[in-house]
């Protein structure tokens, strides 16, 4: 003897096979609700909107899977196996954005100091670079060398001049700057010297 329950759900089952939209409405008030719910349970305080949308896109799945399944039971273990599936993946990019918010927290201060000495420095070495510019061509020359990492030698070398004469004009520049250079500017030409 067929019950009743068991006609409807073939009639049900044939019809979304087919591509039936009142059939896939019935199938999604039948299941949504709960889906939603234990999607949100899943998901903890991430949100009702996250949850809505999970279930909404594992419905879209079981529509273009629809020819598949042979019973509703089968329909009811996908919908619920899915969305299960989505709220691990969207728990694991929840971990993933914690441990880099955590992470960006934790070395904030660090962060923000290495960006305070950065500027610092910056603005020593721009002070540095100007009050070069303004000395006398011949020792603006070697004062940019020197700064950018070339030794007396190399100047020398490059230039044509005695090793002795770069070091009394680089002497001579320093001086010069010296003169016009604040506290922290002396402090970096003091490396140059």
């Amino acid at each position: 003897m067929t019950s009743r329950f068991t006609i409807d759900e073939k009639a049900l089952l044939t019809k979304f096979q087919s591509g039936d939209r009142l059939a896939f409405d019935k199938i999604f008030t039948l299941y949504h609700s709960s889906l939603v719910f234990f999607a949100n349970r899943l998901l903890l305080n991430i949100g009702m909107e996250i949850s809505k949308d999970i279930v909404l896109d594992i419905f879209l799945k079981l529509y273009d899977r629809r020819e598949g399944f042979e019973t509703l039971s089968n329909i009811k273990a996908f919908l619920y196996i899915s969305v299960r599936n989505s709220c691990i993946k969207v728990i694991d990019k929840e971990k993933v954005h914690q441990k880099r918010f955590d992470l960006y927290t934790k070395n904030f201060d660090e962060f923000e100091r290495n960006v305070l000495d950065i500027i610092i420095q910056t603005e020593v070495y721009t002070e540095l670079y100007h009050a070069i510019d303004l000395l006398p061509e011949q020792y603006r020359l070697i004062m940019s060398k020197i700064v950018n990492g070339e030794t007396a030698k190399e100047i020398s070398e490059e230039l044509g001049i005695p090793v002795s004469t770069i070091n009394t004009q680089k002497s001579r520049a320093i001086s010069l700057l010296k003169k016009s250079l604040s506290g922290a500017g002396i402090a970096l030409l003091m490396i140059y010297s």
